[in-house]
C-alpha cells in the first residue's frame, strides 16, 4: 500500500527524494498518532538485528475548541518538538496517519491492466467509487489479487482516497516538528501492519480490531495477514463522556475522569455488589457506558455481516481492543459476553524480546496506532 503523500517540493527534487530513499532506506522511522486528546509516539531500532524501543511518548494535548487551526497545528508540532528534545531522538524520518471523514477505503474489482496502464488510469477508475471530488484527495491502491466478473478478468483492489488538505495538516504538523513526512498512512493499515508483527506464525483465522479513540473508533477485519474491512465508527471516547456525563450531571471533562476509575458492570456478583454497596454512581455510569456498548455492538456487528456476505470460510474467532477507551474497566469481557468470541487488549510491544517496565499499562493500548506506523515497510519507493 502506497503512503498518501502530497507534493512537498518540485518534480526533480521528489524524483531525487524518492531515489535516495531507495538506496538509503530509513532505519530508524518515528510513529506519530496524533489524535485529538493527545500524540503518541513510538521509535524502535536495531541492536544486532534484534529490535529494540528506542523511546515512547504520550503527550496530552490541551487545546480549546475554538483554536484557529494553524494555531492548532503550531501547538501539536511544538509539544512533538519538545518532546523529541527532551527525549535526545535524532532520527527525522516520521510516519504519521489520517481516519474519520478526511478518508475513505473501498475494496472494489477493476479491469485488469497492467501495472502501468492501471497507474495512468487510476483516477479514472476510482472515481465511480469516491465520494469526494477526485481532484481533492490524494488517491492509493494496492492490488489483492486477480479475479473475474461474469467472465471478464478483473482485479481485486483496495482503494484510498484521502482529502489533500487533511493529509497536508498532518505533513504540516510533522514538518512544523522537524521531522521528515515520509508517509501518511490510514489507522486501520497501520493496526494492519502491528497485527502482521504480532499474529502468531502460521493464524489463517478471521481477527476484528477495534481501536477505540476519543472521536472515531477504527474498525479493520484483518484474514490472513490481508485487512477485507475498513471502517470508522464515531461511537467513542467522547460518545462515553457525553452518555456519562448527563446521568451524573456532570461537565463532560469530570465525566471523563470518572470513566478512567470506573467498570462496567458484567457479573451478576459485582451488579450485586454495587447495589449492597449502595454505590448509585457506579451503577449509573455502568448503565450508560454499557448503553454505548450496546450501539457499538450494532455497529460492528453491521460490518461483521458485510465481511460474512463476502462468502468467506470463517467468522471473526476474536476481537482485539486498543486504543484510550481499551481501558474502560470490564470492556473486553462485556463485548466479549455480547459477540461470543475472546476480546483481547492489546500490548502493542508484545512482540519485543524484552518489554519496557516504565509504560504505565494504561497507556500501551494507545500506543497501537504509533507502533504500526513505526513498524511500516518501506514500500513507498519500490517499483
Amino acid at each position: 500500500m502506497r503512503g498518501l503523500g502530497a507534493d512537498t517540493g518540485g518534480v526533480f527534487n521528489q524524483m531525487l527524494s524518492n531515489f535516495v530513499k531507495k538506496m538509503f532506506p530509513p532505519k530508524d522511522v518515528i510513529g506519530v498518532d496524533i489524535g485529538n486528546y493527545a500524540v503518541k509516539i513510538i521509535c524502535f531500532c536495531e541492536e544486532k538485528k534484534v529490535m529494540k524501543l528506542r523511546d515512547w511518548g504520550y503527550i496530552p494535548l490541551s487545546i480549546k475548541p475554538d483554536t484557529p487551526p494553524e494555531e492548532k497545528k503550531a501547538i501539536i508540532s511544538g509539544e512533538i518538538k519538545t518532546y523529541l528534545k527532551k527525549k535526545n531522538i535524532q532520527s527525522r524520518n516520521a510516519v504519521a496517519s489520517i481516519s474519520g471523514n478526511a478518508v475513505i477505503v473501498r475494496y472494489v474489482k477493476l479491469p485488469r491492466l497492467s501495472k502501468k496502464e492501471l497507474a495512468l488510469t487510476i483516477s479514472v477508475e476510482a472515481e465511480p467509487f469516491i465520494p469526494f471530488d477526485i481532484k481533492d484527495v490524494n488517491l492509493t491502491y494496492s492490488i489483492l489479487n486477480e479475479s473475474s466478473e461474469e467472465g471478464d478478468p478483473k482485479i481485486d483492489t483496495v482503494l484510498v482516497a484521502a482529502k489533500r488538505e487533511a493529509v497536508q495538516d498532518k505533513i504540516d504538523i510533522i514538518s512544523g516538528a522537524g521531522l521528515d513526512p515520509l508517509i501518511i498512512d490510514v489507522d486501520s493499515f497501520a493496526l494492519e501492519t502491528l497485527y502482521g508483527r504480532a499474529a502468531p506464525k502460521g493464524e489463517n483465522s478471521s481477527v476484528l480490531m477495534l481501536n477505540i479513540g476519543q472521536k472515531v473508533t477504527n474498525l479493520s477485519i484483518v484474514s490472513q495477514g490481508v485487512t477485507r474491512v475498513v471502517r470508522d465508527i464515531f461511537i467513542a471516547g467522547a460518545t462515553f463522556d457525553k452518555a456519562i456525563s448527563k446521568v451524573l450531571k456532570t461537565d463532560v471533562a469530570a465525566s471523563d475522569a470518572v470513566k478512567k476509575t470506573r467498570s462496567v458492570l458484567v457479573s451478576d456478583e459485582d451488579k450485586e455488589a454495587a447495589i449492597e454497596s449502595f454505590d448509585r454512581d457506579g451503577i449509573a455510569v455502568s448503565k450508560a457506558a454499557a448503553g454505548v456498548l450496546k450501539d457499538l455492538y450494532t455497529e460492528v456487528s453491521r460490518s461483521i455481516d458485510f465481511y460474512l456476505s463476502q462468502g468467506v470460510d470463517h467468522s471473526v474467532s476474536r476481537i482485539m481492543l486498543s486504543g484510550g477507551m481499551a481501558n474502560l474497566g470490564n470492556i473486553n469481557k462485556f463485548l466479549s459476553a455480547e459477540f461470543k468470541v475472546p476480546v483481547e487488549i492489546v500490548n502493542p510491544l508484545a512482540f519485543l524480546p524484552e518489554i519496557p517496565k516504565n509504560i504505565p499499562r494504561d497507556v500501551l493500548p494507545a500506543l497501537a496506532v504509533a507502533a504500526g506506523l513505526a513498524l511500516r515497510k518501506m514500500k513507498d519507493w519500490e517499483e
